[in-house]
């Protein structure tokens, strides 16, 4: 009788440890769920120079008293297939229900694998992806990045991150025949950046997200007071500044980066035979800075072309065309002079406005008056609208503080000219002609050619200028030159 009493109660005891042992841990199913990770962006910063892989790990934390499980975790696009995982010791690019217990941490391995010389339509200089993780209907991302090309990687790594470069008052050369790619924004002060013919500055843009949860275009590249730009491109050999989507479709694309901003008293940047595309505005010069261009492309961008604020822009045989926006903008006073230039607009925006004041509040009420300088001539301010100038004078009895001279341009005028706006404005003009209306003036809009037609109304229009012998393509202009940065070759 005692052993069937011990025999029974050791049973009961048993079956106690078994129900114990599968007893399943509670799952937390709010909906306030959070995962918390050691890192936002999983970076893979070796510049590969042959085919290579690089890993990181990461973990992912569960901050809760309760077990809790992860839907799904997966990489977001992994278009280029350049990215694995190890997810908690499971090799897999996809998992689903993965448990991670109370106040516990699993682990992810991911690797980049990368050919540096795959064509770019699979392997960009940059290439971006997410792990996305799924908890209880909540999503969250970690950023996968990577570097797809060798090239000259100038700012080191992060979307929407800032990086400051300086070489004490001396003068930085990108002179490597690779490529430089900036990936957020490079800040340059206390230095002079040459960029010698030739040179392919890649800028990596798209939307990026402040602290405080607002949205902005990133890549940009900033020149500080004491900072300066020098480009000595040929017409064999621009320089080109642009987007690192090289592939064709992106070509023509604008706003895939912000866009070169010279800050307040930037002095004595010199761009030469330079293109700058597919950038949300191509340079801003604020207040007291100084750029002069020569033989400068600015087309594909978003919004404006050139955006002077309260700043010094001289410019010759340049072309400003393809603009999302406004062309060129000389706002808050300032001065600009401009020869040989073409500024054509294909959008309901003016191709070129003037102004010589800022608002003070939001309803424009209180203002401030900065004087005006501008000059153009040889120059072709054209477009779709019949009115393709905007002039805003804060004081229109006082012609002082608002001078502006047209000589030898085509300029496409209609409203500009009412009783209400500036009826006199021919009177500070000489030779220029009206274009509003005029439908041959380029070749091919369509295909961005805006050399002059063979009946264009601005052959032999222009005025003669000893020291500006030759047009944006390095083609000799004659002893009557075309207006615009083309010459019309006989």
């Amino acid at each position: 009788m005692k052993i069937i009493s011990w025999i029974f109660s050791t049973l009961i005891i048993l079956s106690v440890f078994i129900a114990a042992g599968c007893f399943k841990e509670e799952v937390y199913n709010g909906t306030d769920v959070k995962l918390r990770f050691s890192t936002d962006t999983l970076t893979f910063d070796t510049v590969f120079t042959t085919v290579g892989s690089a890993t990181k790990i990461f973990k992912i934390y569960n901050d809760k008293e309760k077990t809790i499980s992860i839907s799904s975790i997966k990489i977001e696009n992994n278009k280029y297939n350049q990215f694995r995982l190890n997810i908690d010791g499971l090799s897999t690019n996809e998992a689903k229900d993965v448990e991670i217990g109370p106040n516990d941490s699993i682990y992810i391995f991911a690797e980049a694998k990368i050919n540096p010389d795959a064509p770019l339509s699979i392997s960009p200089f940059i290439i971006e992806d997410h792990l996305v993780f799924n908890t209880n209907g909540n999503e969250q991302k970690v950023l996968l990045e990577a570097w797809g090309q060798n090239a000259n990687y100038i700012t080191g790594k992060g979307k929407g991150k800032h990086f400051l470069t300086t070489c004490d008052m001396g003068e930085m050369v990108w002179g490597d025949p690779k490529p430089y790619v900036i990936y957020g924004s490079l800040h340059i002060d206390s230095c002079t950046l040459k960029l010698p013919a030739g040179t392919k500055v890649y800028i990596h843009g798209g939307i990026a997200k402040t602290e405080d949860g607002y949205f902005y275009y990133d890549g940009n590249l900033y020149f500080h007071k004491n900072a300066r730009l020098l480009t000595e491109g040929t017409v064999e050999n621009p320089v080109i500044i642009q987007t690192d989507r090289l592939e064709e479709k992106y070509q023509d694309i604008n706003a895939l980066w912000y866009g070169i901003i010279f800050r307040p008293e930037s002095q004595g940047s010199h761009i030469v035979n330079t293109t700058i595309q597919n950038a949300t505005i191509g340079i801003y010069l604020d207040s007291m800075a100084e750029v002069s261009l020569e033989s400068t492309k600015f087309w594909h961008i978003g919004a404006v072309g050139i955006y002077s604020n309260h700043a010094i822009l001289n410019a010759k045989n340049c072309l400003i065309a393809d603009i999302g926006g406004y062309n060129v903008v000389a706002d808050y006073g300032g001065k600009i002079n401009m020869t040989n230039c073409t500024i054509y607009n294909d959008n309901k925006d003016d191709a070129l406005v003037l102004k010589n004041y800022k608002c003070l509040d939001v309803d424009c009420e209180n203002i401030d008056i900065y004087p005006l300088e501008a000059n153009f001539q040889n120059c072709i301010i054209y477009g779709t609208n019949e009115d393709e100038l905007l002039l805003s004078n804060a004081d229109k009895s006082n012609n002082e503080i608002f001078k502006y001279r047209f000589d030898n341009c085509l300029i496409s005028v209609l409203d500009v000219l009412k009783n209400d706006q500036y009826p006199n404005f021919f009177d500070h003009t000489e030779n220029s002609i009206n274009g509003a209306g005029d439908e041959n003036l380029f070749l091919d809009v369509k295909e961005y050619d805006y050399r002059p037609d063979t009946m264009a109304i601005v052959i032999d229009r222009g005025k003669y200028i000893s020291n500006l012998t030759k047009d944006i393509d390095g083609l000799p202009r004659d002893a009557n030159p075309d207006i615009g940065c083309y010459e019309f070759q006989k």
